[in-house]
């Protein structure tokens, strides 16, 4: 009787395992194929890149589950349903400078808008309570819930919602049939739930921002902006034309009106984008408020004790704070202002990328305001209740540098 050895057994198993030259190539082939097949999945499902064919497969999706649990809103029949209505869905454009996983574009008929999705994120709070013996949801009553809402805006924003303002920011429907009218119910929760479509609604009025058209479920739609006309050569090219140059001013004082506007309803952006500026109807205003907050909501965010360093742990994106160096907290509420924001960010930009008014037609006298804008240090651009902010002394000198460029400039072209 012969016994098998250890290498015996290897040998018998290598054997058992080998395969020829054409499986190992098929083999090869089937594991390329099956990366090549997660790679563009992931692509497409990214949350950080946008690409057309992945926002055709989020709507995709959204609408398979409208049509399997139900939603509320008028849009879904169109956007949804077997409407004769083409829709076409792609990535924002411009893009966004900072990426928005749950925003896209799209063109219905010949009316161009943008979607947001509005996902729960870590803070989500749900609205119903399930009993542990039936195992059955119990949700507020329609009053119960406008209750609800109202503390949870005036807990979060400080705003007391009048009682026309709450029927637009609720979008209930279907009242008179439990089962949908709780699908209303929680679809109208998420919606309250998201920064982005509060704003939108708290200001509406405003003309600050984008209007909401309309919405399915936790989707909604917002007007699309004419972005404001810069391309990379013009904004970061030395030289300019006159007529660019003219524009570049223009654009420049209708952004000073517009902070100003943000300052007197008490608004703070800590992100700006100059492509997120579109022009409708005459009207300047910004289609992206996921980093713009009123000052209560943010003070209140920047101010909460969180453990610092440094300066740099208690910012946030470019709302500026401060440490406690004695206890080591973030207990400062925001130190600079819109003003400074814009000056440094959008019109003085940096040696890499110059801003909008940094050109070889830049006047000294409006570059040393600018410099003095977008980093004030002396008390006379200081602005008093903001120690990193620029004053409204110095806001209107550069304003009133700019309107004379401006009328000097359209005299020049004046025939």
């Amino acid at each position: 009787m012969h016994l098998l050895t250890k290498n015996d057994c290897l040998k018998g198993l290598a054997r058992k395992v080998r395969f020829s030259q054409r499986k190992r190539c098929y083999l090869v082939s089937l594991a390329v194929a099956a990366l090549v097949v997660y790679f563009v999945y992931k692509n497409i499902t990214s949350s950080f890149h946008c690409y057309d064919s992945g926002v055709e497969w989020k709507i995709n999706k959204f609408c398979k589950r409208y049509k399997n649990v139900g939603s509320s809103g008028y849009m879904c029949s169109d956007l949804c349903g077997n409407s004769n209505v083409y829709w076409d869905f792609r990535c924002p454009d411009p893009p966004l400078e900072l990426h928005h996983p749950n925003r896209f574009q799209t063109k219905k008929l010949d009316t161009t808008l943008n979607i947001i999705v509005t996902v729960p994120n870590e803070n989500y709070e749900k609205l119903f309570w399930v009993d542990s013996y039936y195992r059955k949801e119990h949700y507020p009553t329609e009053t119960e819930y406008e209750n609800i809402v109202k503390r949870y805006i005036s807990n979060k924003y400080n705003v007391d919602i009048p009682f026309d303002k709450m029927r637009t920011l609720l979008r209930l429907g279907h009242k008179h049939r439990e089962l949908f009218f709780h699908q209303s119910m929680r679809d109208s929760w998420n919606l309250v739930q998201n920064h982005e479509y509060v704003m939108l609604n708290l200001f509406d009025e405003k003309d600050l921002f984008p209007y909401i058209a309309e919405n399915c479920g936790e989707m909604f739609v917002t007007e699309y902006l004419n972005a404001v006309e810069f391309d990379e050569e013009h904004r970061y090219g030395s030289h300019i034309d006159l007529d660019r140059w003219r524009y570049h001013i223009k654009i420049a004082v209708l952004i000073l009106d517009y902070v100003s506007e943000l300052e007197q309803h008490e608004l703070q952006m800590c992100h700006v984008d100059l492509r997120r500026f579109g022009i409708n109807n005459n009207r300047l205003k910004y289609d992206d408020v996921r980093y713009l907050f009123p000052e209560y909501t943010i003070n209140r965010k920047i101010s909460s004790g969180t453990q610092c360093a440094s300066d740099d742990d208690c910012r946030f994106m470019f709302c500026q704070s401060e440490c406690n160096r004695e206890k080591h907290r973030c207990e400062s509420t925001v130190l600079n202002n819109n003003v400074q924001i814009v000056c440094e960010k959008i019109f003085l930009g940096t040696s890499g990328y110059p801003g909008i008014l940094i050109t070889h037609k830049t006047p000294d006298r409006l570059k040393e305001l600018l410099e003095r804008c977008a980093r004030p240090v002396k008390d006379r651009d200081v602005a008093r209740a903001r120690p990193r902010g620029t004053s409204e002394e110095l806001k209107k000198l550069l304003y009133n540098e700019l309107t004379n460029i401006y009328e000097k400039l359209a005299a020049i072209n004046a025939p």
